[in-house]
């Protein structure tokens, strides 16, 4: 029996999921170490609610930071740890779009967008959803509905939208410059010269 087409569709969608994620598992760089540690500031033009009820919604150029992390856009909901009040467990962020960015250990930048941020901070990932983009600077750009990003490694995973796709591309290694000369050429050895014939003698009669 032949394969339907949504299901034909429904696999090759899995199958670019499965590729994506490997090729970023595999080649991943180190994001910083230190922002999971660091507290979380947020800054907006107004809030309302508490951290006892659990929800906080924020409005006015919101913006969010820890240690390099920084997210912002044009509101966002923080969910304070039903555990613990004084602690953040998530903060949606939404914008058109609503952006952020984060400090690798090695010096390089990662930063995204997308219409919904959903930054989930007891995880370490940062969820973007709807016309998602993330680029990963000197490595590649990653093309999604759905995009994930590990803020701990630095991994990413995507996910196509219904019958979409997703889109990864990834920069070329340097190669080092090829000499722009030509090697010179070898020094020719000369040829040996003959010693000087012997002075004939005339003899005397």
């Amino acid at each position: 029996m032949s394969t339907a087409p949504s299901h034909r569709t429904r696999l090759r969608a899995e199958l670019i999921v499965l590729l994506v994620a490997a090729l970023c598992a595999c080649g991943a760089a180190q994001a910083k170490q230190s922002d999971k540690n660091q507290p979380i500031n947020i800054n907006a033009s107004a809030f309302a609610g508490s951290q006892d009820s659990g929800k906080i919604v924020f409005t006015g150029s919101v913006g969010m930071d820890q240690g390099s992390f920084h997210a912002d856009g044009a509101q966002a909901t923080g969910y304070t740890d039903p555990g613990d009040t004084s602690q953040w467990q998530r903060v949606v962020l939404t914008g058109t779009p609503a952006h952020f960015r984060q400090t690798q250990d090695n010096g390089t930048q990662v930063h995204g967008q997308a219409a919904t941020i959903d930054y989930k901070v007891s995880e370490n990932r940062v969820i973007l959803t709807g016309n998602a983009q993330v680029v990963q600077q000197g490595r590649g750009e990653f093309h999604g509905n759905k995009l994930t990003y590990n803020t701990d490694t630095g991994e990413i995973a995507g996910t196509p939208a219904a019958g979409g796709r997703v889109h990864i591309t990834l920069q070329p290694r340097t190669k080092p410059a090829a000499a722009s000369g030509k090697p010179a050429p070898a020094a020719s050895t000369p040829a040996p010269t003959a010693p000087p014939a012997p002075a004939s003698t005339a003899g005397t009669h």
